[in-house]
């Protein structure tokens, strides 16, 4: 009975860390990765777990035979029907004012009970446990066991299920295991345990009969082909056939880049902007380091104006992408890490740098601080540009653009801000381009010899007629402190916004 007890602490812990972390992944193609949806889902985890725990200590009190198999299969059972309404809770929860909140109240119903139900099960087992040894030592093992469990079920999330399995499947397949334990704990009568057999024959049932997205779908006046799907450790990445008009890729819900599939060209202006900015600064430019591959549009743009390129992208998922759906060819080098661990090992100069990464609709803060954008500046050659992609609100008032022009203001002789012109109302969401150097002037003689799409054409020559130099107003970010997630959030929050209107939250639903 004692091994028993320990393998069933062992896996309660192991499945609270994967409802959490694979439950807060489950959240963000509705509210992001940032700091405050996992905020909130750590309080929402800690929260039910602490009623849990009260829960468990009153059963215990009544040392009912039932307790235990009763807490498994009912929390098995709610989390068994996530998939089945998923998309409905979440899509609801989205219109919510503030990401926290929102993000809080859909994680409460969604993995509430199931938490509460883990809960209960610790005090549960130390009162079985107990009666062979004193309190202290029983807790203790149950506690033990219990973490060692979570530690187990947090690498296990991380490295293997959420890389390789559908997020219905993660926490379906959590609520059938909890169903079983609950049948594997019940004594007493031939009844009971017939009726505890049913709950996890259901619950397969359920699992078994769990809804998959289908390939093609509408919304509004526009209908999405699903050409790629994969979960990955950054989040669930989507390449979508838009009306037969343009492929774009996704990262949980947002947007990354697009393609004219009949040009091979990009059909949105930033990477563009970008490309165009960069020649008009430094045309003698032979060797790029992009930081954030994407679609790879642009790093396919650079190398055919014929420059040796280089990128750096944390996620394989997305190159194999870039590859497959977007044409990047073989020849561009690709980096498999985080672009700052990149910077920080020793490695050769580059002409330019690019920085354009993104997970979703946030930006990686730590590339962002005066220590990051200082590490990107000791690969810059003699004569080299810096140049960022960053998202404001037109015509350019955002604390984190505030930020971002501080340090590059500190940092480099020379940047210069450049605002994509708003189309509409003041204070809509705006492309900005940014570009950092010694001694910069635009040197570039006539004829761009990048080759754009017709529609971006007149735009990216309309950017670059509006460039002012940055200016010093804030303290920049650092890596011991950096407030990027708040000073963005309702920036980012519109952005994601935007995109659920766009493709609906259907496509959302994994």
């Amino acid at each position: 009975m004692r091994y028993y007890i320990l393998i069933t602490a062992f896996l309660e812990g192991m499945t609270v860390l994967v409802v959490e972390i694979a439950g807060a992944r489950a959240l963000a193609p509705y509210y992001g990765t940032s700091l405050y949806v996992w905020t909130a889902q750590i309080t929402a985890t800690l929260l039910f777990l602490a009623l849990g725990y009260a829960l468990g200590g009153r059963l215990a009190r009544k040392a009912s035979a039932y307790a235990l198999p009763g807490v498994f299969c009912g929390g098995g059972a709610w989390l068994a029907l996530f998939p089945f309404w998923r998309v409905e809770v979440l899509g609801a929860a989205a219109v919510l004012p503030g990401v926290g909140l929102g993000s809080f109240l859909a994680g409460a119903f969604l993995y509430g009970p199931p938490l509460l139900a883990l809960g209960a099960v610790s005090p549960l087992l130390i009162q079985r446990f107990q009666k062979g040894e004193a309190g202290g030592e029983a807790a203790g093992a149950i506690f033990f066991t219990n973490t060692l469990g979570g530690l187990a079920g947090g690498w296990l999330t991380a490295l293997v299920l959420v890389p390789h399995c559908p997020l219905r499947f993660i926490l379906a397949g959590s609520g059938v295991l909890l169903g079983v334990l609950g049948f594997l704990w019940t004594r007493g009568s031939a009844r009971a345990r017939g009726i505890a057999a049913a709950v996890p024959l259901l619950l397969c049932l359920l699992f078994a009969s769990v809804p998959g997205q289908p390939d093609k779908f509408s919304f509004g006046k526009r209908s999405f082909q699903i050409l790629h799907s994969q979960p990955s450790a950054i989040g669930l990445i989507q390449v979508l056939d838009l009306n037969r008009e343009s492929v774009i890729l996704l990262l949980d819900g947002i947007i990354q880049g697009g393609m004219d599939p009949g040009t091979g060209l990009t059909g949105f202006p930033f990477s563009e902007y970008m490309a165009y900015l960069s020649w008009r600064y430094h045309p003698k430019a032979k060797k790029a380091l992009v930081l954030g591959l994407g679609t790879g549009l642009m790093s396919k743009q650079l190398q055919a104006r014929g420059m040796q390129v280089e990128a750096v992208e944390i996620e394989p998922g997305i190159t194999r992408a870039a590859r497959e759906f977007f044409g990047l060819p073989g020849s561009v080098l690709v980096h498999d890490a985080d672009a700052r661990a990149f910077l920080n090992r020793k490695g050769p100069g580059y002409d330019l740098v690019f920085l354009d990464a993104y997970a979703g609709e946030n930006a990686p803060w730590y590339l962002m601080t005066h220590e990051g954008l200082s590490a990107m500046k000791a690969r810059l050659n003699p004569g080299g540009r810096l140049v960022i992609n960053t998202l404001t609100l037109s015509p350019g008032g955002s604390s984190g653009l505030s930020r971002l022009e501080s340090a590059l203001d500190g940092l480099f002789e020379n940047a210069v801000v450049f605002i994509e012109p708003s189309e509409g109302n003041p204070g809509q969401l705006a492309t900005a381009c940014l570009v950092a150097g010694e001694d910069l002037s635009m040197s570039a003689p006539q004829g761009y010899p990048g080759r754009a799409h017709p529609s971006i054409t007149g735009k990216y020559l309309e950017i670059a007629s509006v460039g002012r130099p940055a200016r010093r107003t804030t303290a920049p970010d650092t890596d011991e402190l950096s407030d990027l997630d708040r000073a963005d959030a309702g920036l980012r929050q519109e952005w994601r916004r935007q995109m659920m209107a766009f493709l609906g939250p259907h496509l959302l639903g994994n």
